[in-house]
């Protein structure tokens, strides 16, 4: 499986979306979300398929960027626990 990450911004009248959008992501199944607005999965899509399967959840001015991630990875933020041993385990 790719380890793809995502990181979109949407625009202050468009924060209504990001819930749904949040929703969208975790469908994909294996997701660990590592900042408010940024979120890795694992998936077989590209990260064409990715960008253009969640780009149906954006508005107008909205941004994403999706692209390929893997180990070694360092991060220096509090993203709790689960998460951090989760992407421990997790990238590859």
């Amino acid at each position: 499986m790719k380890q793809l990450i995502i990181i979109f911004e949407f625009k202050p009248e468009n924060l209504h979306r990001q819930l749904p959008f949040k929703d969208m992501i975790r469908k994909y199944g294996r997701f660990a979300f590592i900042t408010n607005n940024a979120c890795i999965i694992w998936t077989e899509d590209t990260a064409a398929m990715v960008r253009d399967n969640l780009r149906t959840g954006l508005g107008v001015g909205d941004k994403i960027f999706v692209g390929g991630t893997s180990a070694p990875a360092a991060w220096a933020m509090t993203l709790g626990q689960e998460v951090s041993d989760y992407l421990q385990k997790n990238l590859k």
